[in-house]
């Protein structure tokens, strides 16, 4: 502290016998008071400025010092806790005189140490006050052994007894709560460590005999052990704690052991009912998987029975629809041969155009077949969609019939759409044709298109609508509406609301296929009797948009160009290569990548190489990475009628480009004139 302090101030103020200690663990006298000299027969020139264990040492009647051992215990609990700690009535002999004949005089008393902080909250000193009870404690001479007698009831009810361990001989005493615990007969001490582990069980041994090791280093320790003991387990649970004399040289150990079998056969009784709870809960697992498998299986069967059935209306829709796209194409063809047998040129180009427009049919419901499923080849370019909808508006008007009205809403100023315009063209046509299904007794329909800008913000009507700009395009009827139910299933492969062989329940799933495999969303919005309105959204383009889509005016022509090509059917193959002949290109020919590779490998010259995906062994991938080997710079033009890798991002390299099965001539030669470079400058 800053500034001295006040001993006599302070034995002023407290009564009793006082000593005033250093805050170290020497524990120097600093001050005492009169009345403690008095009573402990000292002067003060013999004690200020030793320590208290110096001064007053151990009595040699008493040869293990209790008293100073648990007076350094409660002061060194001081200076660790900072508070006062009271101490039991402990015996302190007393040194007699000389002139009364010297010697240790028994004395007891009844001690209080308080700490005195300073102004940090530290411990600056102890004040050591006791009070001499030897009086009252000899005066009754039944009283210390009836407070004893009181211990020990209350030890034996809560299943302890205690022990000292003197460490100078090691020898070990055991209270009489502690034998009758252990059960020793009459008579019969454990006075060593090494006595007490005959009567521990041999798995627990080694555990307290590291625990003894431990007390006396001075550690603290908690260890639980069974005695060896027929019958059920009595488990005890042991803690102890170290004792230093005057000298501060450990002295004694005190400890403390408690029957805790009581908990530990709980413990043990939970173990098993949890073990049982969890073989209980791995049996009832075990029997609700099997019946979960069993329900499983029932589902899949219900689902395979459902897919049957699917099937089956799939087939009866798409065998009507294509029996009368063939009768178109045969009979047409049939009547061209007639026709040309007689010499009779008469209405020929009129078979012709029916045959080639039931065809087209063929392949425009073959391309529905592959929207549903997702496995179309995209051709994904920048779309003016207010351009597309103005093209189709005289076939939209012929499809739909006198009595109803077709009106177009289109805004102007519109951003090109990114998407495979033949699709969109055959989305926007079977969304027309649902409407006018939907109005047997006529009505209108209404095509817009405007700008509409998805934020950030949470949508809960539009929950696929990913965040950006898109073109939408609508298609409004007046007609009789969907029920909630309906419009649940709408997009549902093979449903439909028509008749058996009316529909095959995939012009909405063609319609949902492609928009979602570009990137766009479909709506529904539907009341029974108050019409239908689906919103295609379609991702803006962004870009270079001056390659909007448009059709050109003229088929490009080639300059003598040699082009290979490698298709497994001879009739496709033949037709391929009559078309680049009539176009003026040179033209090599393969059945398959075995016929093709002597080709690749030789010096001819090959500017472009028109391949099918299926081919039959190494199919046409297979063969474009080949060629790439031999030919780094040759441009790859992929034909497919189905290939599901050919769906895949990464399909393409640098300089390959796809073209779908069954394709028009004009589509074809553009194709080929894009890739040879017919349209640059």
């Amino acid at each position: 502290m800053k500034q001295a302090l006040d001993y006599q101030a302070i034995f002023e103020a407290l009564p009793n016998l006082n000593l005033i200690l250093s805050a170290d663990p020497e524990f120097i006298m600093l001050a005492a008071s009169d009345a403690r000299l008095s009573a402990t027969n000292t002067r003060r020139e013999d004690c200020i400025g030793r320590s208290v264990f110096e001064v007053f040492g151990n009595s040699p009647d008493e040869p293990v010092a209790f008293g100073v051992g648990v007076l350094r215990a409660s002061l060194e609990r001081v200076l660790e806790t900072r508070a006062m700690d009271r101490m039991a009535t402990t015996r302190y002999d007393i040194p007699r005189p000389a002139s009364e004949g010297g010697g240790f005089e028994v004395r007891y008393w009844s001690p209080i140490n308080l700490p005195l902080l300073d102004e940090h909250g530290e411990v600056a000193c102890i004040i050591h006050q006791t009070r001499d009870v030897t009086d009252e404690v000899l005066g009754q001479p039944g009283s210390l052994g009836h407070q004893d007698e009181r211990f020990r009831a209350a030890l034996l009810a809560s299943g302890t007894g205690t022990f000292n361990w003197y460490l100078d001989d090691g020898s070990l005493h055991f209270d009489h709560a502690l034998e009758q615990i252990f059960g020793l007969p009459l008579g019969r001490k454990l006075d060593t460590p090494e006595r007490l582990l005959e009567y521990v069980h041999p798995d627990d041994r080694e555990r307290l005999r590291q625990a003894f090791a431990l007390y006396a280093r001075g550690e603290e320790h908690s260890v639980e052990f069974r005695l060896a003991r027929p019958g059920a387990d009595q488990w005890l649970a042991c803690k102890a704690r170290i004792f230093r004399g005057a000298d501060s040289q450990r002295s004694f150990v005190a400890g403390a052991c408690t029957d805790i079998s009581a908990r530990k056969h709980a413990e043990e009784a939970l173990r098993i009912s949890e073990q049982r709870q969890r073989q209980l809960n791995e049996t009832l697992e075990a029997r609700v998987a099997a019946e979960v498998d069993r329900r499983s299986r029932t589902e899949e069967a219900l689902r395979q029975a459902q897919k049957m059935e699917a099937v089956g209306q799939l087939t009866g829709g798409i065998a009507h629809d294509f029996n009368n796209l063939l009768t178109g194409i045969i009979g047409s063809l049939d009547l061209m041969q007639r026709r040309h047998r007689r010499g009779d040129g008469q209405d020929v180009e009129r078979y012709i155009n029916s045959a080639v427009t039931s065809a087209q049919r063929a392949a425009a419901l073959t391309q529905r077949l592959l929207a549903f499923s997702r496995r179309q080849t995209l051709d994904l370019k920048p779309v003016d969609v207010n351009r597309l909808v103005a093209s189709l508006e005289d076939l939209l008007h012929r499809t739909t019939g006198e009595n109803i009205t077709l009106v177009t809403d289109l805004s102007a100023g519109l951003q090109p759409a990114c998407m495979d315009v033949n699709q969109l063209e055959s989305a926007l046509i079977n969304l027309v044709i649902n409407a006018r299904d939907a109005m047997p007794n006529g009505g209108r329909i209404t095509v817009a298109t405007r700008r509409y800008t998805k934020s950030g913000a949470p949508d809960p009507e539009r929950r696929g609508l990913n965040e950006g700009d898109y073109i939408l395009l609508s298609v409004t009827d007046t007609g009789s509406g969907m029920t909630p139910e309906v419009v649940e299933r709408a997009f549902e492969p093979f449903f439909t609301t028509k008749p058996i062989g009316q529909g095959t329940g995939l012009g909405l799933s063609m319609v949902y296929g492609y928009i979602k495999q570009a990137k766009g969303y479909v709506q529904i919005d539907s009341e029974p009797g108050r019409g239908t309105c689906v919103s295609l959204f379609l991702p803006v383009h962004h870009g270079d948009v001056s390659s909007v889509t448009d059709e050109r005016d003229q088929t490009p022509r080639g300059t003598g160009e040699t082009i290979l090509v490698v298709e497994d059917e001879p009739v496709v193959r033949a037709l391929v290569l009559e078309v680049l002949d009539d176009l003026g290109y040179r033209t090599l020919e393969a059945g398959d990548a075995t016929e093709a590779l002597p080709i690749i490998e030789s010096v001819q010259r090959i500017d472009l190489l028109v391949t099918d995906v299926g081919l039959p062994g190494m199919n046409g991938r297979q063969l474009a990475e080949f060629a790439r080997l031999q030919r780094p710079d040759l441009k790859i033009l992929f034909a497919t009628g189905y290939a599901e890798s050919a769906t895949s991002a990464d399909f393409l390299d640098r300089d390959m480009a796809l073209i779908s099965k069954p394709f028009a001539i004009d589509a074809f030669a553009t194709k080929v004139g894009e890739m040879l470079g017919a349209y640059a400058g």
